[in-house]
């Protein structure tokens, strides 16, 4: 992915497992149409799995103590009847923990688990400090994979739409190796890259400020704040829209105004007043986002501070 979500510091490991010589129709999915900004989805054939596989760094900044946490996937089944022209998937979630050993990975029940892990950290009271760990439920795995968003959040042109090295040090664009691989049922054009929509890598100094930041919302916020998205404020944080048309600026909060002064969704050179940023801020009650993630993303908040203040 260009533009990974926040899941509290961990790495991430992803794969694509498609049946047999089953075929993805790309950028056929449009329902629900017409929804300002949102792009279109793949298909994927029946039986398609999505994996991630979260590794935490005991030791941040230490590669030799990164530990495998869970391994999700998603398997699709296709619904009988002709679920094609009205987008209605059935995408479910299941979670495998690791064991202490590293050897294998154990299907974890339905309902979830949280587990605490301890984190050496020099800028923590004695060095240490403890993190803990959501597992999510089966039912939580719908809160953002959703017909909105099409479901599947990382497999898209906008994030799959960059050079990745397959091995060999010549890397090559995902979209076209995956082309070249005849994983698609129709040729893409030439240089994706080009030609096709993508986001840009946040942590990449050399992209305008604007962009970095439009897409870190893309990827954290926007499955939820799109239209018809499981969030409950109607604004929009989709990259692929002007900012003018998100509803966001200068739009009064309407799930709470947490003792700021006069505060707004975003305010253009008001960090202070803008409602995404201290949402981001937040920890427990009212932090955004509410599902999946416990600690702050102190690099993002620095972003999107500074975009905003810079905002005209």
């Amino acid at each position: 992915m260009i533009a990974p979500l926040w899941s509290d510091g961990a790495h991430k490991d992803r794969f694509l497992a498609l049946p047999g010589d089953s075929q993805i129709e790309f950028d056929v999915v449009i329902y629900p149409s017409p929804a300002p900004g949102s792009l279109p989805g793949w298909r994927f054939p029946d039986g398609t799995v999505l994996v991630k596989t979260f590794s935490l760094e005991l030791e941040p900044g230490n590669p030799a103590r990164k530990r495998r946490l869970e391994t999700r996937l998603l398997h699709y089944i296709k619904m009988p009847g002709n679920d094609d022209e009205y987008g209605a998937q059935v995408w479910n979630g299941y979670t495998y923990v690791w064991n202490d050993e590293q050897t294998d990975a154990e299907l974890l029940e339905a309902k979830g688990a949280d587990r605490v892990y301890p984190i050496k950290d020099a800028s923590a009271p004695n060095g240490r400090r403890e993190q803990t760990w959501h597992f999510p439920s089966r039912a939580e795995c719908t809160l953002c994979h959703t017909m909105a968003a099409k479901y599947a959040l990382g497999v898209t042109t906008a994030q799959m739409n960059r050079d990745f090295d397959y091995g060999g040090g010549k890397p090559q664009n995902q979209l076209t190796h995956l082309n070249d691989l005849g994983v698609f049922t129709k040729p893409l054009p030439s240089e994706p890259e080009i030609v096709l929509p993508r986001l840009v890598d946040f942590d990449e100094s050399h992209q305008s400020l604007n962009a970095r930041a439009r897409s870190y919302l893309h990827a954290n916020c926007s499955h939820c704040h799109r239209k018809w998205g499981s969030g409950n404020a109607e604004f929009i944080l989709l990259a692929t829209l002007p900012l003018s048309d998100t509803g966001a600026v200068g739009t009064r909060p309407g799930q709470g105004l947490f003792d700021l002064n006069d505060p707004r969704i975003l305010v253009p050179g008001d960090p202070a007043r803008s409602m995404i940023l201290h949402r981001m801020k937040k920890t427990g009650l009212g932090r955004m986002p509410h599902v999946a993630s416990n600690l702050v993303d102190h690099d993002a908040v620095t972003l999107i501070e500074q975009w905003i203040r810079d905002m005209k």
